[in-house]
């Protein structure tokens, strides 16, 4: 699925545009664009190599009220994908945050990130222990990767090997730091994060129950839905059911939170800022927190934005057979 934000930018070109209405509007990059954010993490008590699994689980034995504030991350990595990868962990430290890839990968635009922790100005650690934590480990000469819990004094030994582990820094644990963090075995309760968990899961069941009754209340006329025109087939028509008829694929798509959707081409999309965007997946889920693409009509090319702001053509390492756009990127038939 798309990612937590829309893009608030488009792509610049230098194709002469005949829609003059929407000139002072296509391809803003000051725009910004509100959406409802949507976060998650998966822990684990200990390593595991498949992906989609987190390394680390949360702490849920500190007691303090003190709450970490995450430093604004600058030069980041891209192009991660946690269903293929595996999940990001997170470390909240005296110097620097940490953001632990179980693994390395290459994005999108052909460039290799390698695996361990980046900090927050993008500086990349191979090994990194953690005065008062546990972190993960992995030896430079046999490649073993190990979960390593602070021993005051001790210089960690692969457990494999036998080897030294080159560590690359040092920092300390500052309170309710771990993030992703390892929780040493805790045993003190429910940690925070399943507790949220569980209020939301509540929330969800009984705004359900809630939609159930009003259903049986109102009666089968809310759900009055509209297909095709039938004057004009070929007409996109809105429906009171959150779907429409787009003529360019022939075919119903419905209304996912804020997009469109379509599950034949498995793509999602919407209009902003005078243009038409698009989140294929399998393309678009190559870029983590972007991927936000758009077809550019006088070059005849699709773009896709690989980070905040950065639009650069899509690789034609992709099959774009499957791709659709609108006919005029510049109209939206559907309000």
């Amino acid at each position: 699925m798309p990612p937590s934000r829309h893009s608030s930018s488009h792509h610049s070109s230098s194709s002469s545009r005949s829609h003059s209405s929407h000139s002072s509007s296509h391809r803003s990059s000051s725009s910004s664009r509100s959406h409802s954010s949507h976060s998650s993490s998966h822990h684990s008590s200990s390593y595991s190599s498949s992906r989609g699994s987190s390394l680390f689980s949360s702490r849920s034995n500190h007691r303090s009220s003190y709450t970490p504030v995450r430093r604004t991350r600058t030069s980041q990595p891209y192009g991660w994908n946690d269903v293929e990868h595996g999940t990001v962990s997170h470390f909240h430290c005296s110097s620097h945050d940490y953001d632990y890839y179980p693994q390395s990968w290459t994005a999108g635009d052909g460039r290799h990130f390698e695996e361990g922790y980046y900090d927050e100005n993008g500086r990349h650690y191979n090994n990194m222990i953690m005065a008062g934590g546990t972190t993960m480990l992995k030896c430079d000469y046999c490649g073993n990767r190990m979960v390593y819990q602070w021993q005051e004094g001790a210089l960690p030994t692969c457990d494999k090997c036998g080897a030294q582990f080159q560590v690359d820094i040092t920092d300390k644990q500052e309170p309710e730091a771990a993030y992703g963090g390892y929780s040493g075995g805790s045993t003190g309760g429910l940690s925070r994060t399943l507790k949220r968990i569980l209020v939301l899961v509540g929330v969800i069941i009984a705004l359900q129950v809630f939609g159930a009754i009003l259903l049986m209340i109102l009666g089968p006329g809310l759900m009055q839905r509209y297909e095709q025109d039938p004057v004009d087939p070929g007409k996109s028509v809105y429906s009171e059911t959150n779907e429409i008829y787009v003529k360019e694929i022939g075919r119903t798509c419905v209304l996912d939170g804020t997009d469109w959707y379509d599950s034949t081409s498995d793509c999602w999309f919407y209009f902003y800022d005078g243009q038409w965007q698009y989140w294929y997946e399998g393309i678009s889920s190559d870029y983590g927190d972007y991927g936000w693409m758009e077809y550019d009509m006088g070059e005849k090319a699709w773009y896709i934005e690989i980070s905040d702001g950065n639009w650069v053509h899509l690789s034609g390492s992709y099959d774009t057979s499957r791709l659709w756009h609108m006919t005029d990127e510049y109209v939206n038939a559907y309000e």
